[in-house]
């Protein structure tokens, strides 16, 4: 069966208490095997990503206090199918996280919902700034958007995208 590589319609709206299901559930869609090649089990596996999950979300509300979550639905479905965080402040517009479900990834949401953040930084006169893992394919899709490389520290990769003058 062939694919279509064609994005499909999405909206954004507010993440609710309600969506923290499906959001527990689109984070572990993006842990992939890891912890299995440590001879995890499946319930041990579920209980050290939600605990994972959670700690992620504790860290973002302290380091962002402000920042907008929101859910990316498929129009067409009515179904929620990623997330996305994003902070903006007086000094820059913080792409803290973008996620989608694995069979959404590679149609084009990520390129679209990241120049959407570019026009809001135009609009803004501000830069767009992320900070990616070394060797996460979002690096690459960021710099095919004009984002530069500022920095690595081990670990990440910080970008920054700037609007022109």
């Amino acid at each position: 069966m062939l694919t279509s590589r064609t994005a499909p319609s999405i909206e954004l709206r507010p993440a609710t208490d309600a969506d923290q299901p499906f959001l527990q559930r689109l984070y572990a869609s993006t842990r992939g095997t890891d912890l299995r090649l440590y001879g995890c089990d499946h319930i041990t596996e579920a209980f050290l990503v939600g605990v994972q999950f959670k700690a992620q979300q504790s860290c973002y509300r302290k380091r962002y206090p402000d920042a907008e979550l929101t859910v990316i639905v498929e129009r067409e479905r009515e179904r929620p199918i990623g997330r996305l965080v994003v902070n903006y402040s007086e000094e820059e517009v913080r792409l803290v996280d973008i996620s989608l479900l694995p069979e959404f990834r590679g149609k084009g949401l990520g390129r679209g919902l990241l120049r959407g953040l570019q026009g809001h930084g135009r609009h803004l006169k501000l830069p767009v700034r992320v900070s990616v893992v070394l060797g996460n394919p979002a690096q690459r899709l960021c710099q095919q958007c004009d984002f530069v490389l500022r920095e690595t520290d081990g670990a990440y990769a910080h970008l920054e995208w700037l609007p022109s003058a």
